[in-house]
């Protein structure tokens, strides 16, 4: 088991934080236990940074499980292990993050502003509907994998002594969330003279109101689509709403709800790094990268070893006849089916591979890596020399909302132009992580031309062409190629979608052990409650198995939770 790293923040580093979306949080390092009676700039910072500093997170669910389920990565160099569709440890670690941090603290936010007179209410109306915001979408991750939670009655064992909390169904917290995020776009929305701000305390946006209310709004509409499987026309009703809303969208990339760190100590090491274990790439989405000529090749993979300097090598060594001729194509994935990877006619193919040459007359042995592994400094600034850099974690991108009203349109559920969206999110994705990677000091970092955006759109593996089911695939690959540094997003747009599938446009593999096609984990297992509230945590469970599509148990992880109807 990799070790675990983490850092506090006390209340009186909070009350000193003094820049906003830029900064590290390593130097804040005092006592992390909650103070009773903090002010809400204290609290705020506190629930942002645990939010962010998930790197036990990343290691056990992101680069261990999500990442090669959606075959991005792919584990070295045996390839990816049966034991990765088995129930799985140490994962789900936002669940009780939010019930035993941050999702505490923003409780009690709400709770000050709740308890205060009327015309000091009134000036706190940003900072609790900003709480909310953040709730919301705590909340939302947690039932997102796990299905059923406590939410309505949770999040009060300090102050009304509740601690046997019910489970709310998904349909009802659906309902709960976008009633709550209303409630909090209207608030943001209210001119209130005098009214109180986050500011700098707010690492994401610095207390605006205006764009904490469009972020609400895109949540909104995150969270509607949810619904699609279930209750299309609710899906309709919210994003008609949304549309309409005077508090907007997102314009573009910088509105984009994401943390971007210091220089300094954040992201560096430990548990941020895969280990070099899980960090080749795929060879679906390589592959398909490659073809297309994807911009976003280079900003999320690197090329191999085998360049043509080291070609020359060989074959002035005598490793190749006279003969050969040097393959330019130096990003090449690994299979992700564990029977593909151990297949002989594979396992020469990809990996180190070894040469015997002479040189000077002596032999000598000379390896290459002829696998590509993802850009290890978007995930991890220690790697590749360490240079100082920025690491970037979008939580809603601008991109991302622009697939969702495309595929809203195509499918009947809006009138927007669904071509224009989808032009704007390809365009808006390859110029996020163009920053992204830039920020980072990525490997051989290279600005894109737009002219290779528009050459990328016009391929006919990408156009904005085809049939509905071909219209909502291309939609699908661009949301699942955008989620790349939001695995579990990426994981929850297959889940919903269906794309990438196998025999497709990006042709995803079939995962096959021994001979047997294996299912794709699809939640996670909903965690056992302290005995006393066992009863409500077991009441949560049956009613979820009585739907079918749960699974016969909680561990049952290809199981399905409401949402990810068939």
């Amino acid at each position: 088991m990799n070790a675990m790293y983490k850092f506090g923040v006390g209340a009186l580093a909070l009350a000193t934080f003094a820049t906003a979306c830029t900064r590290d949080f390593s130097e804040l390092n005092t006592n992390p236990e909650i103070v009773q009676n903090m002010k809400p700039e204290q609290l705020i910072t506190q629930s942002q940074k645990t939010m962010v500093d998930r790197d036990f997170e990343w290691f056990y669910d992101n680069y261990s499980y999500i990442m090669p389920w959606m075959q991005f990565t792919v584990a070295y160099p045996n390839g990816n292990p049966e034991s990765i569709f088995n129930l799985v440890s140490n994962v789900n670690g936002w669940y009780s993050a939010f019930y035993t941090d941050f999702g505490r603290n923003l409780a009690d936010i709400e709770r000050q502003v709740a308890a205060m007179g009327g015309e000091e209410r009134a000036r706190y109306a940003h900072i609790a509907a900003i709480a909310t915001v953040h709730k919301v979408w705590g909340a939302w991750r947690a039932t997102d994998v796990n299905g059923s939670i406590p939410y309505s009655e949770a999040l009060k064992a300090r102050t009304e002594e509740n601690f046997t909390p019910k489970y709310d169904t998904q349909a009802d917290l659906y309902t709960q969330f976008d009633a709550q995020l209303k409630g909090a776009i209207t608030a943001l929305t209210t001119p209130a003279a005098g009214q109180v701000t986050f500011g700098t305390s707010d690492v994401f946006y610095g207390g605006d109101a205006a764009k904490w209310a469009k972020a609400a709004n895109v949540l909104r509409l995150k969270i509607a689509m949810r619904l699609i499987k279930r209750d299309q026309e609710k899906t309709r009703a919210i994003v008609a709403e949304v549309l309409a809303s005077p508090a907007g969208l997102f314009t573009g990339i910088t509105e984009e709800w994401k943390f971007i760190s210091g220089t300094n100590n954040f992201a560096r090491g430990g548990n941020w790094a895969a280990q070099g274990f899980a960090n080749r790439g795929g060879k679906a989405v390589i592959d398909y990268l490659y073809a297309n000529n994807d911009p976003r090749l280079e900003l999320f993979f690197k090329k191999n070893a085998f360049d043509q300097t080291a070609f020359n090598r060989l074959k002035a060594g005598g490793a190749f006849p006279a003969s050969a001729t040097w393959n330019p194509r130096q990003y090449v994935g690994m299979p992700a089916s564990p029977d593909a990877a151990k297949a002989v006619e594979n396992s020469r193919l990809f990996g180190v591979k070894s040469f015997q040459i002479t040189e000077n007359g002596n032999t000598v042995t000379v390896n290459y890596d002829t696998l590509s592994t993802y850009q290890n400094r978007l995930f991890d600034l220690a790697a590749d020399g360490g240079a100082e850099a920025r690491y970037t974690q979008p939580f809603a991108s601008y991109a991302e909302m622009c697939f969702l009203i495309s595929e809203l349109a195509v499918r009947g559920l809006s009138t927007e132009d669904a071509q224009e969206w989808y032009v704007k999110g390809v365009k808006a994705s390859v110029r996020s992580y163009e920053q992204m990677g830039k920020d980072a000091a990525i490997v051989d970092f290279a600005a894109i031309p737009e002219a290779d955006i528009d050459a990328y759109l016009a391929n006919p593996n990408v156009a904005f062409t085809g049939t509905t089911d071909v219209l909502l695939e291309k939609i699908g690959i661009q949301q699942y190629l955008n989620h790349f540094k939001q695995p579990w997003e990426a994981w929850a747009s297959w889940k919903r979608l269906g794309y990438p599938k196998v025999g497709g446009i990006l042709n995803r593999e079939a995962f096959v052990t021994n001979g047997v096609v294996r299912e794709t984990p699809r939640r996670w297992a909903l965690p056992v409650p302290q005995q006393l509230n066992r009863p409500n945590w077991s009441a949560a469970v049956s009613e979820m198995m009585s739907g079918g599509e749960y699974g016969s148990a909680p561990e049952e992880i290809t199981g399905r939770v409401w949402w990810d109807k068939k």
